[in-house]
């Protein structure tokens, strides 16, 4: 069975007869939507430092800085998802997986930062499944509960 197909029967089981009301979803993506596309600029920003990184027209301590400072915007990100408490017991449970995600990110964005001065990439963290597979399962069950108010 796929990692979507594990996601959606655990959604089923979640999220089943919620009762969340559509206000306190309606309220959830007010609070995660902002958070989320700021997380997807960001990130966007990595990819012409690492590019110029690979490319050898920055250094390693140079990419390490400039990635360092996305790693510290990022965590401004990683406290405000945190800080989300739903009222609603349901999203709160949801939350907390994906909320997870973004301390698996710093975590390797910091290893990132520390690797770019030697070049030595052999010690990150390899997370992007379990993100991943989080993030759909956040997804499927955020559209379940949509269906369902």
């Amino acid at each position: 069975m796929g990692i979507f197909a594990v996601c959606v029967l655990g959604c089923l089981s979640a999220c089943g007869d919620s009762g969340v009301s559509a206000q306190a979803l309606h309220s959830y993506f007010a609070a995660v939507e902002p958070i989320r596309l700021g997380v997807n600029r960001l990130l966007d920003g990595a990819d012409p430092v690492l590019g110029a990184y690979r490319e050898q027209r920055i250094t390693g301590e140079q990419a390490a800085m400039a990635m360092g400072r996305l790693e510290r915007r990022f965590a401004a990100y990683t406290l405000d998802i945190h800080a989300l408490k739903p009222s609603d017991p349901t999203l709160a449970r949801i939350n907390a997986p994906y909320a997870h995600t973004y301390i698996l990110e710093d975590s390797y964005l910091s290893a990132l930062v520390a690797a770019l001065p030697s070049g030595d990439f052999s010690k990150l963290p390899n997370t992007q499944s379990e993100q991943r597979a989080a993030i759909i399962e956040w997804r499927v069950q955020l559209e379940v509960l949509e269906r369902n108010t």
